[in-house]
């Protein structure tokens, strides 16, 4: 029993959080608390929620266990460990089956970039979605197709697991336009994962030779690039904010090893942040003779 379920966040649910994604529990005291007691360790719970009048999967559970909550209550050890609101309740207060199933902490997953749930991806999943044409918006359309809990099979899951991978190695910056909300949850590996995808908007003549480059002293090199029109090696460092000593002296350090370890003659450098902090200007300036060069990046405006 896999189902894809929707769900609100918790002000917008009179503060009722559940699922609760950070300890993967979730409780059903409804309608579907008959659907939920049915699922097995080892079946898939998908979750989705409206992100930006968009709706996408945010986290998905591999269920450990469900169990009615009159008797998690009895095991000191769940109700000291969990905050789900269905454990919190009183005894007197709790339906007859209402339950509640535990993610496997260590399968389970909360999404770094959430997967679009699309018409296209409804369309291939064993039972499709019918999706009302007449609705004023496609976000209501879609929501409205999976009000109810949706039914999974295994060749469903295959399906959406391959699509959060896909989506997850991407990262949230492509070549789409992003909202504002979104920009702020931008991280340093989704920076990297773009430059990774795209080389080129370093250098034309760069391709990609590695990624999280794992050097004898246990530092990772976010990414080394390779300039085929000279055989030249560029490593790249990247911060999320301003770039100071410590990235320059990091960078130094990669470049040291690179050619220590892996051999290499010719080894430039590029540090990606969103500037350069006031202190450092002269370091960083100082800095481009032996190779090492600062590349800003930045949010374009753009209307939609």
């Amino acid at each position: 029993m896999n189902f894809l379920i929707g769900y609100k966040d918790a002000e917008k649910n009179f503060g009722h959080e559940d699922p609760m994604l950070k300890e993967y529990t979730y409780g059903e005291s409804g309608a579907n608390k008959e659907k939920l007691i049915k699922v097995q360790k080892g079946d898939y719970l998908f979750f989705h929620k409206t992100i930006h009048d968009k709706r996408y999967i945010t986290a998905y559970y591999v269920i450990e266990d469900v169990m009615l909550v009159k008797n998690a209550k009895k095991n000191r050890l769940l109700t000291n460990k969990y905050e789900n609101p269905h454990l919190k309740k009183e005894i007197e207060q709790l339906t007859e089956t209402e339950c509640v199933a535990f993610g496997n902490p260590i399968f389970s997953k909360i999404l770094h970039v959430p997967l679009e749930i699309t018409p296209e991806l409804l369309s291939e999943l064993s039972r499709p979605a019918n999706l009302n044409h007449n609705q004023t918006t496609l976000l209501a359309a879609i929501s409205s197709s999976l009000r109810a809990w949706k039914e999974l099979n295994n060749s469903d899951i295959d399906y959406l697991l391959n699509l959060i991978q896909q989506s997850e190695n991407k990262g949230r910056l492509t070549n789409n336009i992003i909202t504002s909300e979104e920009v702020f949850q931008i991280l340093e590996r989704d920076i990297e994962k773009f430059i990774a995808s795209n080389p080129s908007i370093l250098n034309p003549n760069y391709v990609l030779e590695k990624s999280q480059l794992i050097f004898s002293d246990e530092s990772r090199l976010d990414l080394l690039l390779k300039d085929f029109s000279n055989d030249e090696y560029i490593v790249v460092e990247i911060k999320k904010g301003l770039i100071d000593r410590n990235a320059l002296n990091q960078i130094k350090h990669y470049i040291k090893l690179c050619k220590e370890e892996l051999k290499l003659s010719s080894v430039k450098g590029i540090l990606v942040g969103s500037g350069v902090s006031s202190y450092f200007e002269e370091d960083i300036s100082k800095a481009k003779k032996d190779g090492i060069n600062v590349r800003s990046y930045g949010w374009q405006f753009a209307l939609k």
